[in-house]
Parts: structure tokens; C-alpha cells; sequence
């Protein structure tokens, strides 16, 4: 099981803290899902639910298909603000991830699900 550590999604000036899994948000990840490892000026942030901040439409989950180093093809959960989804579906393809703990590979493309906005 991967280690957890503590990000910092920033939308507009405003930043929110969660944890997700050690080392999937750095470098061109990073900057392109607008989500950091959380500095020290940063570690008093409250920390929120990750399922919260999807409900309120802070943080948006797109799907990453990748070829990890064992050369097999998988999915790959990553989180991104909600100012940085526009971009992202060109700037990730072709980036490498590696998580503490668990794997790494290459992110072959990106896709997202369109919000529900009402069932009824």
C-alpha cells in the first residue's frame, strides 16, 4: 500500500490540502494538475476529504491510461483543480509518474467523465 503524503490544490488564490499517495504529484504532473506537495509554510492547512472537495467542484478526477515499467497497460486515478482541466488533456500524455511504494510507467493519454448535474 503506498504511503500518503499531503498536497495543496490551489484554484484562483485559494488553497486547499488533502493527502493522496506519496510522489504521483511532482514535476510535469504537478504543474499541470495545479496539485503540490505541501511546503512548510503550508503544513498548518486544514486538511479536507478528498470526496468533499469533488463534491463542491474544487478538485475534478480524470483518468490516466498508462504502460507501467512492466510494459502492461493500466489505469491511473489523478486529481486536478478545477481551473487546470482544459489543459490538461494535452499536457500530461507522454509524461512519466512513479508512486512511493508502488508503481511507475508512462501516461499514454487522458479522459474525463462529464459531471452529473441532476438526475431528475
Amino acid at each position: 500500500m503506498p504511503k500518503l503524503d499531503k498536497y495543496v490544490a490551489t484554484v484562483s488564490t485559494v488553497k486547499y490540502a488533502f493527502r493522496a499517495p506519496a510522489g504521483l504529484y511532482a514535476g510535469a504532473i504537478a504543474t499541470a494538475t495545479g496539485v503540490a506537495v505541501a511546503g512548510d509554510t503550508d503544513q498548518d492547512l486544514p486538511e479536507f476529504a478528498v470526496k468533499e472537495l469533488l463534491k463542491k467542484g474544487i478538485l475534478r478526477r480524470v483518468t490516466a491510461i498508462t504502460t507501467t515499467s512492466a510494459g502492461r497497460r493500466s489505469r491511473l486515478g489523478l486529481l486536478c483543480g478545477k481551473d487546470k482541466l482544459a489543459t490538461i488533456l494535452d499536457a500530461l500524455v507522454d509524461d512519466t509518474y512513479t508512486i512511493t511504494g508502488g508503481g511507475s510507467g508512462t501516461i499514454k493519454s487522458i479522459g474525463f467523465s462529464r459531471r452529473v448535474v441532476s438526475r431528475g
